[in-house]
């Protein structure tokens, strides 16, 4: 949860700057076990990164009294693995700013209780205090049942949608679906809940390029390949992937972007690009504009997200690689008390290619490597009347994510009617983003985003702005109409203890509109090396303390 010690410093609670006088390290706050990260023999810790003036370097873990591991190394996931690499490459950029704060446990055994606690190294090498002490009891060692077993191929070529599905309704509670090496092609499945979907080494589960694999959801869009609806307690986890089969692949190995250019005859359009450059989004779009008649844009967003997760709860996903959706990466649609950690999402340059669309409450993204198309963590709260009166999204923790390209990093909005609230997106990394701190809405979408800290992330060669606030937005994808409302607005938000080094446009810009004007937004102890001046227009209160900007010819 995002906590009040959280909320505190957006507030002011805590106000020194870097160069306060710092105190020896403390004991860590906040030691949790994110929801079903436990299986039975391992367990996944996290806690607070310290608090200001908090000369913590690193922390070790023990479990039972004894000292089983260290962050000194941090822990090998797809997000920290390029974290690290970044960080060696950078060394003067990066400095102390990021400190990785969680752990996994591994090697122990089933259905037993562990008791963990955590010190925080100082610079002088001293341990703190522990930590308060978390206890976590593994699970009982669970039935698997092999995919091969119920009639699945892998074999590259055959349909696997039936076999699959018969697997999955097999499962018993509790239980864990093994998807073996081999390439599983298929088309819409449903998921369900009380239940691990597991992709071993060299599994790869790949969407079929057939326009009757997947159905037509209510909302004109198809379906996913995984799909849940109305489940509590699912798990999706393992080394395998889950390929989209979208796009095809350019020279440099990225997928292909439909490129809204103008055309050979005058007119601005995507269309030949998503003819030429798709699989599956090709199929889907012409079969919606030649089979039904629709008009290009309203066929172009009817494509499938990969994996649609509707009204699910205590949801984890680990491990696995996501590629190349036909529109959206993940869609996790009311989905409550979610933790997304260490996967590796590939969807550069998929247009729309969002790495996680995220509505609901509770929400953690961890140890993250997302290359994005488009928006990598992204909240959504739907769009004018209709969204009044629904609960706020929010409540989301953020950190030691590694996010290459992507148009926005902790993304509020555009949808922003029902209130996006209480996120802390902290010791991450973003290079080559367009905008890694992006807030967009629009003059009658409603609502907005408060109460969100973007502190202790490292930001190199921003292709647009570090830090963006904006009413002058408009979704040219959303799916038909709505009722307007009032303009959304931002306010309340911090930005801390942060480096960008390059950016394109404006470091820092505000963008509101009279009447609705974006206002208490803090930037505290950000440095800004060869970054372009600010632009700010209808706002009030915004507060910059000890914001510097440095021309450093040597800077790369």
């Amino acid at each position: 949860m995002f906590g009040k010690k959280r909320i505190a410093a957006l507030t002011g609670a805590i106000m020194m700057t870097l160069s306060a006088g710092v105190f020896a390290a403390q004991a860590p706050t906040g030691l949790q076990s994110p929801t079903l990260s436990t299986d039975e023999d391992s367990t996944w810790l996290c806690w607070d990164r310290p608090a200001k003036g908090d000369d913590a370097q690193y922390y070790n873990i023990y479990c039972n009294g004894k000292k089983i591991g260290t962050t000194q190394t941090p822990v090998s996931t797809w997000g920290t693995n390029a974290m690290e690499k970044f960080r060696k490459a950078n060394p003067a950029l990066c400095g102390d700013l990021i400190i990785y704060h969680s752990y996994e446990a591994k090697g122990l055994k089933p259905s037993t209780e562990y008791t963990f606690t955590v010190r925080a190294v100082g610079k002088d090498g001293k341990e703190s205090k522990d930590s308060k002490a978390l206890k976590v009891k593994t699970t009982a060692v669970p039935k698997v049942v092999n995919a091969k077993d119920f009639g699945a191929k892998g074999d590259g070529k055959t349909l696997d949608t039936k076999a699959l599905q018969k697997a999955i309704d097999a499962t018993p509670k509790d239980g864990v679906l093994l998807i073996p090496a081999g390439t599983f092609v298929s088309g819409s499945l449903d998921l369900k809940g009380d239940m691990t979907l597991k992709l071993d080494k060299g599994a790869t589960l790949l969407s079929v390029n057939d326009i009757n694999g997947f159905r037509m959801q209510k909302n004109n869009r198809y379906d996913g390949m995984l799909n849940v609806r109305n489940a509590k307690n699912l798990r999706i986890v393992g080394q395998g992937t889950i390929d989209g089969n979208g796009w095809m692949k350019d020279k440099k190995g990225n997928y292909y972007k439909a490129a809204n250019v103008v055309r050979a005859d005058g007119k601005k359009s995507r269309e030949p690009d998503v003819r030429a450059y798709g699989i599956l989004a090709k199929t889907q779009t012409e079969y919606l504009m030649d089979k039904e008649g629709r008009n290009f844009k309203d066929a172009y967003v009817g494509r499938s997200s990969t994996v649609m997760l509707h009204h699910v709860d205590n949801l984890y996903i680990e491990g696995v690689t996501m590629c190349n959706p036909s529109l959206h990466m993940v869609v996790i649609n009311y989905g409550n008390d979610v933790t997304v950690n260490n996967v590796n999402f590939l969807t550069y340059d998929v247009n729309n290619g969002d790495v996680i669309d995220y509505t609901g409450r509770g929400y953690k993204v961890m140890n993250c490597y997302m290359d994005s198309g488009d928006d990598s963590v992204n909240f959504n709260a739907g769009m004018g009347e209709a969204a009044k009166g629904k609960a706020p999204v929010g409540d989301a923790w953020v950190f030691n994510n590694y996010t290459k390209h992507a148009h926005g990093g902790v993304t509020l909005g555009s949808h922003t009617g029902s209130w996006i609230e209480n996120i802390l997106g902290e010791d991450n990394i973003y290079e080559q983003t367009e905008v890694p701190f992006r807030c967009k809405t629009s003059e009658i979408t409603g609502g907005g985003g408060r109460n969100v800290i973007f502190r202790h992330n490292v930001m190199k060669n921003i292709k647009n702005n570090a830090f963006l606030f904006t009413t002058n937005y408009t979704d040219e994808f959303a799916i038909g109409k709505f009722k307007a409302t009032n303009a959304g607005v931002f306010h309340d938000m911090l930005v801390e203890d942060c480096v960008v080094q390059g950016t394109k446009k404006a470091t820092f810009k505000i963008y509101g509109m009279p009447g609705a004007e974006h206002y208490n937004i803090t930037l505290r102890n950000v440095k800004i090396i060869n970054g372009k001046k600010q632009e700010l227009k209808d706002y009030k209160n915004v507060v910059q303390e000890n914001v510097t900007y440095v021309e450093d010819k040597n800077a790369k």
